[in-house]
């Protein structure tokens, strides 16, 4: 997992192709009047899903781990916490969904992470996650969320 502002990505620049050209998308776009919904980059090699939702508390929220893409979530708008852990420390609820690319996973919150408007995360499939954890209250959080094919 990585986390960091978007200013500083430059540290990472690297560390894989795809990744690169889903950082320089989010430098070189505006996704204000962009519609909620799936977004083609370059066929299922890198695509967005450009996501709203009210934050809720964890018990209404669920746990995630991908095997074929790498997540790059970046927040464009609100904050919220993002619960983390390592996918061996987990106990499977659901197999893997092949045509979704998801294990649904069960465990407990232990660790998680702010993010703020402008900052991204990066999620290897060992990170599995929870989004839309509210920080302060319920507040919306719009964000794009980059599927990277490894």
């Amino acid at each position: 997992m990585i986390l960091d502002h978007i200013e500083n990505y430059e540290l990472y620049k690297g560390i894989n192709e795809r990744v690169n050209h889903a950082i320089e998308y989010i430098q070189t776009h505006d996704f204000a009047n962009l519609q909620t919904g799936m977004h083609e980059v370059n066929g299922d090699e890198l695509f967005f899903n450009l996501i709203e939702y009210e934050t809720k508390v964890p018990e209404e929220r669920f746990w995630e781990s991908h095997k074929k893409y790498i997540d790059l979530h970046f927040i464009i708008e609100g904050k919220e916490f993002v619960a983390n852990e390592l996918f061996e420390r987990m106990t499977i609820k659901q197999e893997y969904d092949e045509q979704d690319d998801y294990f649904l996973l069960e465990g407990k919150v232990q660790s998680k992470i702010k993010l703020e408007k402008g900052d991204f995360m990066i999620l290897y499939p060992s990170d599995v996650h929870m989004t839309g954890i509210k920080v302060d209250g319920g507040e919306k959080v719009r964000k794009v969320v980059f599927k990277i094919l490894i």
